[in-house]
């Protein structure tokens, strides 16, 4: 088994990720993006995840939407890196992480 992770449930922002922050061994990183990834575009006001708790893409930590550069991102996961330990998957506020065989 191993942890992918689903594209469309994730709006990741670097400040709050909960799994990026959970992983041990820093398997898992954030990248900026050009486009959203999820089906419409995510804003803080809009984001699909704002209720779960893990922000959205144009989160600042500041409270602020202009970060400059992309306000897009996602987390991806280096297998070269993992060990399968799961932390990710429990982590993450946006059920965006599971284990597949």
């Amino acid at each position: 088994m191993k942890p992918i992770i689903i594209d469309k449930k994730c709006g990741a922002s670097e400040s709050v990720c909960k799994a990026l922050k959970a992983c041990p061994l820093g398997a898992i990183s954030y990248i900026e993006i050009d486009e959203p990834i999820l089906s419409r575009e995510v804003n803080c006001t809009s984001s699909p995840t704002a209720d779960s708790g893990c922000g959205c893409n144009c989160d600042c930590g500041d409270g602020s939407s202009d970060c400059g550069g992309s306000p897009y991102g996602r987390i991806i996961i280096d297998y070269d890196k993992c060990t399968i330990c799961g932390i990710c998957v429990d982590e993450c506020c946006g059920n965006a992480i599971e284990m597949v065989v």
